[in-house]
């Protein structure tokens, strides 16, 4: 069933720092955190405030990605300089695997069933709780359905749970939101033959780029272009210090 296509959704998204295109390109994927691991990525590749949360909430086998536009994460990342991007990866291709919804933010949410506690409360809009999981989630088609119409109506961030990794198609896109950030986005697909769009949209806020870190993106991808074994040096904004 089509589950999103029904809800007139047509685009779905991930968002990363832009010196992680290169693998995500790469690999034609995103991948989960467990893939992530296998890959040889440690957690340094990973969000350093959210990692952990996801898995020890019973989230860590999924790729998240969201159906909103113009993510909070996203518009704090670009408010503080920091370059970022949208993939943009069209609902069909969503539809076509198996995927759960959750309408609650997995990884900052404070409410939870654990050490005794009811969490929130299941039901056709909320969804349910399932093996390991500390949030509901839905999981059904009649779930998804009813979440989908519920909080699409009041404008409420809904998580994509693709479960393990995605694939992503030719009809990928990216979305940048400097004419810079798209050159980088540019040289990075062309290097690698990947067929993905790039596209420039005006930013969800202010995004004041920051010239040192887009010096430190531009040298975290000449080594990865350098070195096809290489797994990053832990570049994560919120981690990178002022000199």
């Amino acid at each position: 069933m089509p589950v999103l296509a029904d809800c007139q959704i047509d685009a779905v998204y991930h968002y990363a720092p832009l010196h992680y295109l290169i693998f995500i390109a790469r690999s034609q994927s995103i991948l989960s955190k467990p893939s992530l691991h296998k890959a040889g990525f440690t957690t340094s590749h990973l969000r350093s405030m959210s990692h952990g949360l996801d898995v020890a909430r019973g989230f860590g086998s999924y790729s998240h990605l969201t159906i909103d536009a113009q993510p909070r994460i996203l518009r704090a990342k670009l408010a503080a300089g920091f370059p970022h991007i949208a993939i943009c990866i069209p609902a069909s291709d969503i539809d076509a695997v198996s995927f759960s919804l959750c309408r609650f933010n997995v990884a900052m949410t404070r409410q939870l069933r654990r050490e005794g506690k009811d969490g929130f409360p299941e039901s056709e809009t909320n969804g349910r709780y399932y093996a390991g999981h500390q949030i509901p989630i839905a999981r059904t088609d009649a779930d998804k359905s009813k979440m989908l119409q519920k909080h699409l109506q009041e404008n409420t961030m809904i998580e994509v749970l693709v479960h393990g990794d995605f694939n992503l198609s030719n009809e990928t896109s990216i979305i940048c939101f400097t004419e810079e950030d798209a050159r980088i986005a540019g040289q990075i697909l062309g290097s690698l033959d990947r067929k993905w769009k790039v596209k420039v949209e005006k930013p969800p806020g202010p995004y004041p780029r920051d010239g040192a870190h887009a010096a430190a993106v531009t040298a975290f991808i000449q080594q990865a272009e350098g070195d096809p074994n290489w797994r990053g040096n832990g570049l994560e904004f919120d981690r990178l210090k002022p000199k």
